[in-house]
């Protein structure tokens, strides 16, 4: 017996884990029509969603980011060491620059896209792009002009509908979104199409397209950017994508042609001046030549004019020199820092300060661009700034040695051309004039010649000048929507289809404070549930007289046979009915239950105990002038009150009688003690149907005869906080052997969950084991014969 206790004990817990199991599947089950309506809303609710939203492509491009060998410094300088900078270009910053306000407002004014055009066809809703053939713009805003789509209808090329009123073609009017007009070309087929617009700020689209764009480096170290977008639009997409790359190149190549732009004004300033300066000294030249009847200079002037002329060149283009240098000193002084441009150095030959000066150019380039997308505290920028002040410093030291080596320049050429006056006092006067005017327009010109030759070299420069960056692949789509994901969507609102449902009914079970199933009583009280009795809609109050093979006589026939395991000890049992409310069925089972043991050939007698509200002798049809409450107050004999019920042999009643004022008081004045004791001579059972204990102290009063008592609980009406109440009954031992009757257990609710119905016949509802099968069938082909 020990060696088989625990696989026993394994079998029944696994017996609850099923029992539990189908408890929660019949639960939900049951409500299988809820569901079904719920998936099937939900679903339409989903398409409708669905079809609603406007489909968004996935549009991507990738480029990469130059390694420029020659920035900032070498290999040592301060961001290398900082490892800030390992491709001498931070990825992070150019993400920055891509997505920052000014290159995307350059894009959406370029590609006009600060309005939107749409279709509706029902629920679905189409973008218009490079398709309306008509265009809207809103040449002047109002308070109204962002707060919803405006309708519009080209009715001609000369008339349309605005937001329901009828507005010119091709003029500006005035409406509620503002001042408006509307564009259109001679061959628009949109005609008679309405469509809506919506209007924006650059500004506001800009930063909507911002918040869309992704960018991120292909893998940790490479320096190639994957750029990616989503939209309605595929093409509008790619256009977006292009215009981001080419408005990003030219903000690069802008950065670095600011120096070259500058020395170019600064020669063209040079060339407009020297030009006229130039006009005048060629009319001397042809003046002087005029009035002095020469037509040309000796070869020997010659030579010495051209000797003269390249010293004079070389005096000018040193002045032009120090005059760069020197505004490159004053640039370097200046303590405020205030230019960004560096001043030109056009004429400077030497190689370090040369360098330098590109390095410096470089930097201030670098600080100008981070400073778009990041603050002026951030460690970056104080690390170009020391890397610019040091470069400074530099230059300071080195123009001071340039400018000494230009001085002694200066000076001999200055004692040359000294020379060459002394030389000039020994030409004859007339040709010495002609020398004199001729020199000065030798100077002009190779001046001017040598201005027009840097303003060729810088052109050339600023037209060489590329990006930083280089496309990789154009803008590119498969075309194929990635939003909304149709699949996933519809089984999320399949699952919420089926989970809404559920949580109804499971807050409806949480809401409910009735007694529903035999777990809600578990959970409550630990008062054993002797039986369960099902729920019927026969009105016959002797069930198991008029209906003896129904379920409910079966469950009756079941109770009184666990009867025997209550008290087996008395012979002549006493058996106590009460519930905590009118109503839950306790006079119904102690009546049928008195009549199936009457059945057995046990005599039984059932006493109608409610003095206050008798049911009994009304359902038997019994005459109660006589009954208890006579024989209490000694107005009767027991032989009086005892009246047989004649649909059961062996079955007797003692009804209530007339109806006391004061139940309580007759119960107690010890003449139904003597009864009891009397009847128990007499029958073998003697069953008490007592008033509610909820209600009444009756039922008490009675417990103390009683050997057993059977609490009545009925499905769907008991109150689950009554059982706390009966639960204290059950731990004080106010009743004598306390047994639950589980009564009305609805099964289509589908709360008995086997433990009342079949009790393991193994016979099913279709095979007439149940003399109710039979009498609904019976009940059908009457019904339909009575319709014939």
């Amino acid at each position: 017996m020990d060696n088989n206790y625990p696989a026993s004990q394994t079998e029944n817990e696994k017996a609850n884990i099923e029992g539990n199991l189908n408890e929660l599947v019949f639960k939900y089950l049951k409500y299988w029509n809820w569901f079904l309506f719920s998936v099937l809303l939900f679903l339409g609710i989903s398409y409708v969603y669905i079809n609603s939203q406007i489909p968004q492509y996935k549009i991507e491009t990738d480029i990469l980011i130059k390694d420029d060998k020659n920035s900032l410094g070498d290999e040592k300088d301060l961001l290398k060491q900082l490892d800030l900078n390992s491709s001498n270009k931070i990825i992070d910053n150019e993400v920055e620059i891509l997505k920052s306000n000014t290159l995307m407002e350059k894009v959406v004014s370029s590609l006009q896209l600060q309005n939107n055009y749409y279709m509706y066809n029902h629920i679905t809703k189409k973008i218009l792009y490079d398709s309306t053939m008509y265009k809207v713009e809103l040449l002047k805003s109002n308070e109204n002009s962002y707060i919803k789509e405006w309708d519009v209808t080209l009715l001609n090329n000369h008339q349309a509908i605005f937001n329901s009123k009828k507005v010119p073609v091709n003029l500006p009017f005035e409406s509620e979104a503002g001042l408006v007009l509307i564009t259109a070309n001679d061959k628009s087929s949109a005609v008679g199409h309405k469509i809506f617009v919506e209007f924006s700020t650059i500004k506001r689209v800009a930063q909507h397209y911002i918040n869309n764009l992704n960018i991120e480096p292909a893998s940790k170290d490479a320096t190639v950017l994957l750029i990616t977008m989503e939209d309605g639009v595929v093409q509008r997409g790619k256009n977006i994508l292009n215009k981001l790359i080419d408005e990003y190149n030219n903000a690069a190549i802008d950065d670095k042609n600011k120096t070259t732009s500058n020395q170019l004004i600064f020669i063209q300033g040079r060339l407009d001046s020297l030009a006229g300066e130039l006009n005048n000294v060629e009319k001397n030249v042809a003046n002087y030549k005029s009035s002095h009847k020469i037509t040309d200079l000796s070869d020997e002037s010659k030579i010495f004019l051209q000797s003269v002329s390249d010293n004079d060149a070389q005096l000018t283009k040193l002045d032009l020199e120090q005059n760069n240098i020197n505004n490159l000193e004053n640039y370097l002084n200046d303590a405020s820092d205030s230019q960004v441009n560096l001043p030109s150095m056009l004429g400077i030959d030497d190689p370090t300060l040369l360098g330098l000066v590109q390095q410096l150019a470089e930097s201030k380039i670098k600080k100008e661009s981070l400073l778009r997308t990041i603050p002026e505290t951030n460690p970056i920028i104080a690390s170009i700034d020391d890397q610019i002040k040091g470069l400074k410093q530099s230059l300071i030291e080195t123009i001071k040695n340039v400018k000494k080596g230009l001085k002694t320049t200066r000076e001999q050429l200055l004692s040359q051309s000294k020379k060459f006056e002394a030389t000039t006092r020994n030409v004859p006067s007339t040709e010495k004039g002609l020398l004199d005017v001729m020199r000065e327009q030798q100077i002009k010109d190779t001046l001017f010649t040598y201005l027009l030759q840097k303003r060729e070299e810088t052109l050339l420069q600023l037209a060489s000048t590329v990006s930083d960056s280089r496309i990789i692949d154009k803008a590119k789509s498969d075309e194929a929507e990635i939003k909304p994901v149709r699949k996933l969507i519809y089984m999320m609102f399949f699952l919420l289809g089926l989970v809404v449902p559920a949580v109804i009914i499971y807050v409806k079970d949480i809401l409910n404070f009735k007694v529903m199933k035999r777990t809600d009583i578990e959970r409550y009280t630990n008062t054993p549930i002797l039986a369960e009795i099902a729920h019927s809609k026969d009105i016959s109050p002797l069930i198991t007289i008029d209906r003896p093979r129904s379920i409910i006589s079966e469950q009756i026939r079941a109770l009184r046979t666990s009867l025997q395991f209550i008290s087996p000890e008395q012979e002549h049992k006493v058996l106590l009915f009460t519930s905590n409310i009118s109503g839950e069925g306790k006079s119904f089972i102690s009546l049928n239950l008195g009549a199936s043991l009457a059945s057995t050939g046990k005599k039984t007698i059932i006493l109608e105990l409610d003095l206050r509200k008798p049911k009994l002798h009304s359902v038997l049809e019994i005459n109660t002038d006589v009954g208890l409450s006579n024989y209490l107050i000694g107005k009767a004999g027991i032989s009086d009150i005892i009246k047989p019920i004649s649909q059961q042999e062996n079955y007797s009643i003692i009804t209530s009688g007339v109806i006391p004022p004061n139940p309580a008081e007759l119960l107690l004045n010890g003449k139904l003690e003597v009864l009891i004791n009397q009847l128990k001579k007499d029958f073998d059972f003697i069953l008490l149907d007592a008033p509610p204990v909820g209600l009444v102290t009756d039922a008490q009063i009675l417990a103390k005869w009683a050997d057993a008592t059977l609490f009545i609980i009925r499905h769907n009406y008991s109150l689950k906080g009554q059982l706390v109440q009966l639960e204290a009954f059950y731990k004080k031992r106010s009743f004598k052997n306390l047994n639950i009757v589980f009564n009305s257990v609805s099964r289509d609710k589908g709360v008995g969950y086997g433990y009342g119905y079949g009790y393991g016949y193994g016979y099913g509802h279709g095979y007439g084991y149940y003399e109710e099968d039979q009498s609904k069938k019976k009940s059908f082909f009457k019904t339909s014969k009575k319709k014939d």
